[in-house]
């Protein structure tokens, strides 16, 4: 049976601009992250009228939709065993994959460079290793394997060594 863990939050707050703002969620086994203030930016920039109408228009047509998904893929939950946390220096570092059919697709990384409250930063980032390290991995596949890019790039491989022979005997 497992055990249910506590959620715990940690905002982290640039120093250098205090409207950078990345909460992150630990939940169980899972992290969730929320770009705070993001969406309200691109509002601000839409609603501008520093911009022609016209302009304004395509903006929102063509960038809006994106910014949502965007947003919507890196609020989603994922598992600890895909994600990374660092802090170096005061300079904060999150990775988190996003799966595709149990493999990982695609790096998704946050960085915040200098971190107004490096207690706090430190103590989330205790948190995350102690879950993580309690935590079941997830991946079906070690090493390249569990990457879309090395089942690719093994595909690739066999492809060449396959064809290399016949392209001798020509």
């Amino acid at each position: 049976m497992t055990e249910h863990l506590h959620t715990y939050t940690y905002t982290a707050r640039s120093l250098d601009n205090p409207d950078n703002i990345v909460t992150f969620t630990l939940d169980d086994n899972h992290m969730r992250v929320n770009l705070t203030g993001v969406l309200e930016k691109l509002e601000k920039v839409i609603e501008s009228d520093e911009k022609p109408t016209e302009l304004r228009h395509q903006f929102v047509s063509q960038f809006q939709p994106g910014a949502l998904k965007a947003a919507e893929i890196l609020s989603a939950p994922v598992h600890l065993s895909d994600v990374s946390v660092d802090l170096d220096d005061g300079r904060l570092k999150v990775n988190t994959w996003k799966r595709v059919a149990g493999l990982r697709l695609a790096p998704i990384g946050i960085k915040v460079n200098k971190v107004d409250n490096p207690d706090a930063a430190q103590a989330f980032v205790r948190e995350f290793e102690e879950r993580r390290t309690a935590s079941e991995r997830i991946g079906k596949f070690i090493g390249p394997l569990d990457y879309w890019f090395g089942w690719l790039a093994m595909i690739l491989a066999v492809m060449i060594l396959f064809r290399w022979p016949n392209r001798e005997g020509d």
